[in-house]
């Protein structure tokens, strides 16, 4: 039987994540409005090339975030249904319990201290 950790802890941590990923989805549609490749009049205007530069810098700097973004939905949609399967805190590796210090400093952690070392 795998072990796992008490319902009364995981509930924490899952309304934790559901916070986290409805402050993520959020900021996600905050940079999709920002971001001018995505506006449909982009094409049509007859910009200089200065304001041109600056539009390629700026969707350059949305994209790198939006991709930020999305690492870590995926993650923290991992991290949840660990939590639904019952198998969060227990390394994908070998099977035992993640020190419950190792979950405290990084709670998308899929791997005990000795696996991540391999």
């Amino acid at each position: 039987m795998t072990p796992n950790y008490p319902k009364k802890i995981l509930v924490g941590i899952e309304d934790y994540f559901k916070k986290e990923k409805e402050r993520l989805v959020k900021r996600l549609a905050q940079i999709d409005e920002s971001d001018p490749f995505l506006d449909p009049d982009h094409a049509n205007d007859n910009a200089d090339i200065g304001i041109d530069v600056r539009e390629e810098m700026a969707h350059q700097h949305y994209e790198a975030n939006r991709n930020q973004l999305k690492k870590r939905l995926a993650e923290i949609d991992e991290v949840l249904e660990r939590i639904d399967k019952g198998n969060y805190g227990v390394c994908k590796e070998c099977g035992k319990m993640i020190d419950t210090d190792r979950l405290s400093s990084n709670p998308l952690a899929t791997l005990c201290i000795d696996c991540a070392k391999k």
